[in-house]
């Protein structure tokens, strides 16, 4: 009687150990596949960071390129305009007054003085735009930190929840990121492209409010619409204006003016005509030079 019994206690032992076993496996079972949720919403959430990222990157310096390539061309046609005014007052007042200026009310050297304070904006201002940019744009820092997905895993005992949690943080964090910086972009640029370009105009105002139509009496074309070196950073403005930075992953801005702002640094514009330079660096637009000689 003994032995059946110790046999059957046996038997219970077994199936109890059977039952406990089972409900352990189907808790370990439903417990990996919690953590695999959560482990697969993690690789995709840090690989959508890493995207992100670099995208936020790629951003940055395509529009410090395009603002840089911007300031470098006026700068270049600035230069040139100021070297073509400079000699115009000269002559003025060589042909005008033969070297006997003590009748003139306004000396050669005062005139020098007035007129290289109107030509201080426009040089002044390419260097504090292209400085205030290049500011703006380092210090707009990349605020996504991945640490933040684990809130989710922490405050949500769910883990399909927690999963679903992690991954709307990545995409919520890559599209606020880049859209802020984008708006920067598009009003940065839209910005410094007007304020340099009124400021090249002023420069005739400016000659103007010193000294009644004298601008007009140098009979130079020389910060005019008639210039050909204000025509080419009036075509420049407008295609910086027009491009889309939301929809265009290759800003065209930099594909049409950065030969041309190369070979210009390359060689002097005095030392061969600008529309040679033009032709030299092979746009693939006919849209400057119809600009320029329109």
């Amino acid at each position: 009687m003994s032995g059946f019994v110790n046999k059957l206690s046996s038997v219970a032992l077994c199936v109890l150990l059977f039952f406990c076993f089972r409900e352990c496996t189907k808790g370990a079972l439903k417990l990996d596949q919690k953590y695999y949720l959560v482990n697969e919403a993690y690789d995709v959430a840090r690989s959508l960071f890493l995207k992100g990222r670099v995208s936020y990157d790629q951003l940055k310096n395509t529009s410090l390129h395009v603002v840089d390539t911007f300031l470098d061309l006026v700068h270049i046609m600035n230069t040139e305009m100021a070297k073509t005014l400079r000699g115009a007052v000269i002559k003025f007042y060589k042909i005008k007054y033969f070297h006997d200026f003590t009748n003139y009310v306004i000396t050669l050297q005062e005139m020098i003085d007035i007129t290289e304070h109107c030509l201080a904006d426009p040089a002044e201002r390419v260097a504090r735009l292209r400085s205030d940019f290049r500011f703006l744009v380092h210090n707009f820092q990349d605020v996504r930190h991945f640490r933040t997905v684990d809130t989710c895993r922490l405050q949500l005992p769910d883990e399909v929840a927690a999963a679903h949690c992690i991954l709307h943080q990545a995409v919520l964090f890559n599209e606020t990121m880049q859209e802020s910086l984008l708006s920067i972009v598009e009003i940065k640029t839209l910005q410094h492209a007007r304020k340099m370009n009124s400021s090249l105009y002023e420069v005739q105002r400016c000659l103007n409010s010193f000294v009644p139509n004298f601008f007009e009496q140098l009979l130079v074309d020389a910060y005019t619409d008639k210039c050909r070196f204000l025509k080419v950073v009036n075509a420049s403005t407008a295609d910086l204006i027009n491009d889309k930075w939301r929809s265009n992953k290759d800003i065209l801005f930099s594909k049409k003016w950065t030969p041309l702002v190369e070979l210009l640094k390359q060689r002097s514009t005095t030392s061969q005509s600008l529309l040679l330079t033009l032709l030299s660096a092979n746009l693939t637009s006919n849209d400057i030079i119809n600009t320029l000689y329109q």
